[in-house]
């Protein structure tokens, strides 16, 4: 499979999005999740996401976590295991009744992480993610927590999530990017559903910085009918026989080289056609047709949506 760059390391240029192993009617059935991520392993993905957050219920947190540690552990196919990525999230908190809350300080994003390498079963994470912002904070006080986590032997590597760009330039001058061992991953949603974090690509593009896209193709609500809502991506999946799910996901490699997708499954034949789509070969009349025809760009924050200050 085509190779793409996080940080220092070479990874798949689809990922695998871990979270639906995790929903409420999966969750029950571990072997089903740790399937999945074999297969996704036996087919050259080597970029595993998960979060401490994706379980089936608050006090299961850390579940998503311990499926992908005990799929890693127990795997015994073909793939180098040295090559394969784990990035996980912290900084979203959930409590008694599903209260979910923030926090992202030092201490708070310290002990996440610390937990999270228990439920992964690593001393060391791969890569880890600032998950959402914590309004009570102020952006920089995070980023310099997010550090923390790194200089506390806790990860390799450290990327944000759900970042606007002034949060993204703020987190690049706090702490430089991946040639200053700083921010290596943004992960944001991003699909022909929402596109309004263009200028975020444009400047993970300049810098090298991996663009991880959640929701690539629109959430599980668009996703059974992407090819009735955006026609042009069924036309172009006929030129290139591919169905209209691989087709946006060869799109968005297509959009910049530092595009990674982590489409989430919950089946090894989900699995089956997100390699597919990584041997999807779309020339540039048709990315530039695609593009135009998906809606005009949107965001993803609403404008009552708490955002902190910057500094």
């Amino acid at each position: 499979m085509a190779q793409r760059t996080v940080g220092e390391r070479q990874v798949s240029v689809m990922g695998l999005g871990c979270m639906p192993v995790s929903f409420p009617e999966h969750a029950t059935d571990p072997e089903r999740g740790i399937a999945v991520i074999h297969r996704a392993l036996d087919l050259g993905i080597t970029l595993l996401d998960t979060a401490d957050i994706y379980a089936p219920s608050w006090d299961a947190m850390g579940h998503n976590e311990r499926v992908v540690g005990q799929a890693l552990r127990s795997y015994a196919g073909p793939a180098n295991m040295g090559e394969v990525l784990v990035a996980s999230k912290g900084g979203i908190t959930r409590s008694p009744g599903e209260v979910w809350g923030r926090d992202a300080s030092r201490d708070g994003l310290v002990a996440a992480a610390e937990a999270s390498c228990e439920a992964l079963g690593v001393d060391v994470i791969d890569l880890y993610q600032l998950h959402r912002p914590d309004p009570a904070l102020t952006y920089a006080e995070q980023v310099r927590s997010l550090a923390a986590v790194r200089d506390a032997g806790l990860t390799r590597m450290i990327g944000l999530s759900n970042a606007t760009l002034p949060e993204l330039q703020v987190a690049l001058d706090e702490v430089g990017g991946p040639a200053d061992g700083g921010i290596v991953s943004v992960q944001n949603e991003f699909s022909p559903r929402f596109r309004g974090d263009a200028e975020v690509l444009e400047v993970c593009t300049e810098w090298g910085i991996a663009f991880l896209p959640w929701s690539p193709l629109g959430g599980a609500e668009q996703a059974s009918t992407i090819g009735d809502r955006y026609a042009v991506f069924a036309e172009v999946g006929r030129e290139v026989e591919a169905t209209p799910h691989e087709v946006v996901l060869a799109w968005l490699t297509g959009l910049s080289p530092v595009m990674i997708p982590i489409p989430g499954a919950s089946r090894p034949a989900t699995v089956d056609s997100i390699v597919r789509a990584a041997a999807v070969q779309l020339t540039d009349e048709q990315v530039q047709r695609l593009s135009a025809s998906v809606p005009e760009a949107t965001s993803m924050y609403p404008e009552d949506q708490p955002r902190p200050r910057l500094r």
